[in-house]
C-alpha cells in the first residue's frame, strides 16, 4: 500500500473514529478473509494482510456505512458489485466518504474517476455512483 493509499486509510478511520465507531484492524492468518461491521457493537474489522491493500479505504468505508446506516447484526463484505439492498447502500456511503477525502486537493479538470476506481479497487458496477459523487462534489465545492 502506497503512502497515499495509507494516508486515506486513516483519514476513513478517522470518520469512524469521529462517529464514535470502533476499528480493529489485525492480520488474519488468510489473506482472503473478509472485513466485517458489528453493528450491535459500532465496531468494524478489517483485515490489514488483505490480498488488495489498496482496498482497505474502500472496505473500512462501507463497513462504516452499515452503522451509519442502522444495520444490525454482524455484516460480512462478501458482494462489492452489488448496487441493491443494505450492500448497495453501504457501497453508495462509501464512494461518499471517499471521494471529498481522495479528490480534497485535486483541480476539478484533474480529477479522475477511473483513476480513483482503479486506485482504490472500487468495482466498475459502482462506475455511475463515482462519477455522480465526484461531479456533486464539485460543484459543491
Amino acid at each position: 500500500m502506497d503512502d497515499c493509499i495509507s494516508s486515506l486509510l486513516s483519514q476513513v478511520l478517522n470518520v469512524a473514529y469521529d462517529n464514535g465507531i470502533a476499528v480493529i484492524m489485525k492480520p488474519f492468518h488468510h489473506s482472503d478473509t473478509p472485513p466485517c461491521a458489528d453493528c450491535d457493537t459500532r465496531t468494524i474489522i478489517l483485515n490489514s494482510n488483505w490480498y488488495e491493500r489498496n482496498a482497505l479505504p474502500m472496505h473500512a468505508a462501507h463497513e462504516m456505512e452499515h452503522i451509519l446506516n442502522g444495520d444490525t447484526g454482524t455484516l460480512y463484505y462478501h458482494n462489492c458489485y452489488t448496487k441493491y439492498g443494505s450492500e448497495g447502500a453501504a457501497n453508495r456511503g462509501a464512494v461518499e466518504i471517499l471521494v471529498p477525502l481522495y479528490f480534497a486537493d485535486v483541480e476539478p479538470e484533474d480529477a479522475n474517476s477511473q483513476q480513483f476506481m482503479d486506485s482504490l479497487c472500487i468495482p466498475n458496477s459502482l462506475e455511475g455512483c463515482v462519477d455522480t459523487t465526484i461531479r456533486d462534489f464539485y460543484s459543491e465545492k
